[in-house]
């Protein structure tokens, strides 16, 4: 039943596999509706190509940060012997948490950046 907890870097992995697919392959085309697609990076070529600059890097930083957070987060609700679908459940929020918050990460750097030219 433990083995279940693997569950809970599905999150972080794909955060850093697509973080790594964007940085390998950057996406130029802002009609293709691929890459970071957010209304903060749609609002010009310059939003587009800034934000398909810095999402990766975000990405991949905070999916390092979310799996060993996961990892030590298991370790401790394994030691505290907590029900295995409680672990899961709190792992998927902060899996979650840590993907919006990228997202957040992102659309504020774009804005900053934006901001500073006007």
């Amino acid at each position: 039943m433990y083995f279940l907890l693997v569950l809970n870097l599905i999150v972080p992995f794909v955060m850093i596999l697509v973080g790594y697919l964007f940085k390998k392959h950057p996406i130029t085309d802002m009609d293709s509706h691929n890459g970071y697609n957010t209304p903060t990076s749609r609002k010009s070529q310059e939003h587009w190509d800034y934000a398909q600059s810095i999402a990766p890097d975000v990405f991949i930083g905070l999916g390092k940060t979310a799996g060993l957070t996961e990892i030590v987060l298991n370790l401790f609700l394994l030691l505290f012997r907590m029900p295995v679908h409680f672990s899961i459940t709190v792992g998927e929020v902060v899996g979650i948490g840590f993907l919006l918050w990228g997202f957040y990460m992102t659309d504020t750097k774009i804005e900053e950046n934006f901001s500073i030219d006007k």
